[in-house]
């Protein structure tokens, strides 16, 4: 989403809407085709989650260097909004490349900063990534409304009873006592700011508009743990994709 704008990223994370060994697929494809472009690719440790996501460590080796990265998959239910496909942002390295760049297709990206609103939520106290990615969110223009509804909708989907998801209480954990701030030192650009007191302060002031909640959507977030009321959510959801479709990315 950010390409050289943001921060550097250590894994690579994929969603399906199903288990369906998608990550035996993988591990096959690192045996059948190793090595590509004489990258020799490896499944080290294999971990799932208590959801059943799956996560696993690749370690790679080349004549001129080796290293490891994470692997994630998520099965999750049917996204909130219609997923669609994706450009990479340019990079300076591109024409560097051997091979040609692949074409991606993945959550859209209102659904990604409505994912990420989660995440912040899920863990606070943890690393300071997931504030650092509302702050370079904080930057770009977006519709707020769509965004306020998808953090509404997502809640209800998590239907998670500890944390709840309550706007107001998000906003004001979002302090710089509450995040590891030590895990993007190596991962932002030196030109960019990595100041948690700026993060903080203008993450809460640009997302201060998600209290602002309708009846409804108070309604949905009241039953994001008994999860009863399947018709609102419905409903709220197909004005979600309405909107979603008249807004620029």
């Amino acid at each position: 989403m950010f390409g050289s704008t943001g921060r550097f990223s250590q894994d690579i994370d994929l969603d399906a809407s199903r288990a369906n060994g998608f990550e035996d697929a993988i591990i096959d494809l690192f045996t059948d085709r190793s090595p590509y472009q004489e990258i020799r690719f490896s499944m080290g440790s294999i971990r799932y989650s208590h959801d059943g996501n799956f996560s696993g460590t690749v370690e790679y080796d080349h004549p001129s260097g080796s290293g490891a990265f994470e692997l994630q998959i998520s099965y999750r239910m049917d996204p909130v909004l219609d997923s669609i496909d994706l450009e990479l942002q340019p990079q300076p390295y591109f024409r560097q490349v051997e091979v040609p760049l692949p074409n991606l297709h993945g959550l859209d990206p209102y659904e990604m900063l409505g994912e990420k609103l989660m995440a912040a939520n899920r863990r606070l106290g943890g690393s300071g990534k997931d504030a650092y990615d509302l702050y370079l969110w904080a930057q770009r223009p977006f519709d707020e409304n769509l965004v306020r509804r998808l953090g509404v909708l997502k809640a209800w989907t998590d239907q998670r009873k500890q944390p709840r998801y309550e706007p107001a209480r998000l906003l004001d954990a979002i302090s710089p006592g509450n995040f590891r701030w030590s895990d993007i030192a190596t991962l932002v650009p030196r030109r960019l700011s990595s100041d948690p007191v700026t993060i903080c302060d203008q993450v809460r002031a640009r997302f201060s508009f998600l209290v602002d909640v309708t009846p409804e959507e108070q309604e949905l977030l009241d039953d994001q743990v008994s999860h009863r009321h399947h018709l609102l959510f419905n409903d709220l959801r197909h004005e979600a994709r309405q909107a979603a479709a008249a807004v620029s990315r």
